[in-house]
């Protein structure tokens, strides 16, 4: 069951994404960080990323944001193993790891971005 509502949320994800693309393309941004600083925020870009991602337009999903396949593969390897998986000693390992997997991609988006805000 678990399994299922995973993928049922996954899905919606895609297909909102899919869908939105044209809106997204056009719309101004929403990110108040940019929005006050000028400067993108570590996410920023990972919307257009995911819709264009979903399109199976690789190369302009990475123009967006380089992090976004790395990011949507440790987010759904996170959501796996804190939802889907059974609570056990033999599974807290990988959530663990999927937990820090996660944090590792945030943190290099932030290193990222910060590299652009020093320029």
């Amino acid at each position: 069951m678990r399994v299922l509502l995973l993928t049922g949320v996954l899905g919606v994800v895609g297909l909102t994404a899919y869908w939105l693309q044209p809106y997204v393309e056009r719309a101004p941004t929403m990110c108040l960080f940019h929005l006050v600083t000028g400067k993108p925020c570590p996410t920023c870009g990972m919307t257009r990323a995911t819709c264009a991602l979903v399109h199976g337009e690789w190369a302009k999903a990475m123009s967006y944001h380089p992090l976004v396949i790395p990011f949507w593969a440790a987010m759904s390897c996170l959501l796996w193993t804190h939802f889907v998986l059974p609570l056990s000693e033999k599974t807290e390992r990988w959530r663990r790891w999927s937990l820090w997997a996660f944090l590792t991609v945030v943190g290099t988006g932030l290193l990222l971005r910060a590299a652009e805000w020093v320029r």
